[in-house]
């Protein structure tokens, strides 16, 4: 993104007078205090799912159910207790406060509602050898979607299948590394696109167009999308014991990223209409996220030109409109993941090497 709403920037532009000169010293100061702010950030991500599961200790008393061995028990106790409620409850909140927050132009609140649809992936990331247990109790945000249903997101898997697949030919397990990695190079641009969020504020320029923001207008929702992905791959690569399965959590990762670039849409109009052919400027010489070549970028606009009638979304209503239209047509890319049942016995084990649950 241009500019981070979750952490109080401006989308692209600040309008801070004057030009000051940079030295090293400052400059180191600026990455230090970068790095302060994406750790706070990445923190916050990880410590929120800690405190909400002590808060729901308190409520709800959540029994220690293996998947594979007591499904039965399982759905019983969905049947029987209020998590299964509180969990549709919880999900049409999230949905609701993203849709509010388009509507109404707040960014930050449909920010907040992407952070927490993101949640459910800390707690099957923390492990699926009991259904519910300790971070798994985030899992009851998806509950209208477990399971087979968890595969509506696959498509978010492609990258990872055309990284990993070739080097599965050579032997070569490559499934932790691009996990791992992923993260590393998500943290690595939230760093530097903070500094340089701070320099160009420090230097007054009119527009941030420094370091990466010269080849990216979102450069930091570009690194929450690269950490998250990669923390998505750990999540899906957590076997379960005993011949259990693990339905992964693509679908809320694709549902929350899709939700951050409404929300880089709708920031991006609001540009506009405030700073009208300075922001167009800006947006017409660099990337939305990525660089991409002129056929691939038309490519990829396309479902939103075509629901639009429109290059890009100029209102938050046309933001919204783009997002369930982009939400419908990766869901639909994804039936075939689904209809398939593929990969057999899911992600964590997909290349086969050979492995089986202890």
């Amino acid at each position: 993104m241009a500019g981070s709403r979750r952490l109080g920037m401006p989308a692209g532009l600040q309008m801070a007078p004057g030009h000051r000169a940079t030295t090293p010293g400052l400059l180191a100061g600026l990455v230090a205090l970068a790095c302060v702010v994406t750790v706070a950030l990445v923190y916050a991500t990880l410590e929120v799912p800690r405190w909400l599961v002590r808060v729901a200790r308190d409520w709800v008393d959540i029994p220690d159910y293996h998947p594979a061995i007591e499904p039965e028990a399982i759905v019983a106790f969905l049947d029987s207790s209020l998590i299964r409620p509180i969990g549709y409850a919880c999900l049409a909140v999230v949905l609701a406060l993203v849709v509010a927050g388009l509507l109404t132009r707040r960014s930050r609140l449909a920010s907040a509602g992407a952070v927490l649809l993101f949640l459910p992936t800390v707690g099957a990331c923390a492990g699926y050898m009991f259904f519910l247990a300790g971070l798994g109790v985030l899992r009851a945000l998806w509950l209208p979607a477990w399971s087979g249903w968890m595969a509506l997101g696959d498509i978010a898997y492609l990258p990872y299948i055309a990284i990993v697949w070739p080097f599965s030919l050579t032997g070569v397990d490559a499934r932790g590394g691009v996990a791992l990695g992923s993260i590393a190079l998500g943290l690595f641009i939230l760093v530097s696109s903070t500094t340089a969020w701070f320099l160009a504020r420090f230097e007054g320029r009119p527009v941030a167009d420094v370091w990466l923001y010269r080849v990216s207008r979102h450069p930091q929702y570009l690194g929450w999308l690269v950490w998250s992905w990669g923390f998505m791959l750990l999540s899906a690569q957590q076997p379960i014991p005993m011949a259990g399965e693990n339905p992964g959590a693509a679908l809320p990762w694709l549902v929350g990223s899709l939700a951050i670039v409404a929300v880089a849409w709708a920031e991006e109009a609001r540009m506009l209409r405030e700073h009208g052919p300075e922001y167009a400027a800006y947006r017409e010489r660099t990337a939305f996220l990525v660089p991409l070549p002129q056929w691939l970028r038309r490519a990829a606009g396309a479902p939103v030109r075509f629901v639009l009638r429109k290059d890009a979304p100029e209102t938050g209503r046309d933001a919204l409109i783009a997002f369930l239209a982009t939400l419908g047509l990766a869901v639909l890319a994804s039936l075939p993941f689904l209809l398939a049942d593929w990969p057999p016995g899911g992600w964590w084990a997909w290349p086969q090497w050979g492995l089986t649950p202890l």
